[in-house]
Formats: C-alpha cells, structure tokens, sequence
C-alpha cells in the first residue's frame, strides 16, 4: 500500500510538470505580448521591460526561471509588499528575513489592506 501511494504522488508531480509545460508552451504561442493592450510603446522601452521581466531569455531559461520561482523558497529581506517583483505567495516572516515561497509573478491586483 506505501508503494501504491509514493508511486501516486510522483505521478502527480509528473503531472503537474506537463500541464505547465503545456499551458506555457500554449501562452507563448498565443499572438501578442504583455505589454500589447497598452498604447504603443516605444522600441528602446520594449527592449528595456523584455529584458526586466526576462522575455528576451530564450524558452527553455523563462520555463526554468518560471519553475524555479515556484518550487524553490527564497529567503530575503525584502518585506512582502514592498516589491512588484519579489512578491509571494506564501510570506513567513522569520526573525529580520522573509521566507517566500510560490512566486507566481506580478500581481495585477493590489494586495488588500491588513
């Protein structure tokens, strides 16, 4: 019964891996970018906030990145809300360092007051 439950939840993981691969795959596909609603926006402006956010990093480097913000926690002394950028999910304070875990990215939203 262990081994039907460990053999389960790597599954699941596996899972998990290949519909986010697929569903950024799918998002990069998708004509269009995000900063395309706005009014046009200069060349030399674009090339600045590709490199900021990293979408001028080949595919493969963003879909590690993209895993890599989510999987792995961060300790930093940054405080929740204080970044657009370094903003997680999960925010446990720990002595002077924030313990962030889940960055999803930029919130488009935000945060609700406390």
């Amino acid at each position: 019964m262990g081994r039907y439950i460990i053999r389960r939840i790597l599954y699941m993981f596996v899972v998990l891996l290949v519909v986010s691969g697929i569903t950024f795959l799918l998002m990069h596909a998708v004509p269009g970018g995000p900063f395309d609603k706005e009014k046009p926006v200069p060349k030399e402006q674009l090339a600045n906030l590709n490199a900021r956010y990293h979408l001028d990093d080949p595919l493969p480097v963003q879909y590690l990145r993209y895993l890599n913000d989510i999987i792995v926690p961060h300790i930093s002394d940054v405080r929740p809300g204080t970044s657009l950028q370094d903003d997680a999910l999960f925010n446990i304070r720990w002595a002077r360092q924030v313990l962030k875990w889940m960055n999803f990215g930029r919130r488009t939203r935000p945060r609700a007051a406390p």
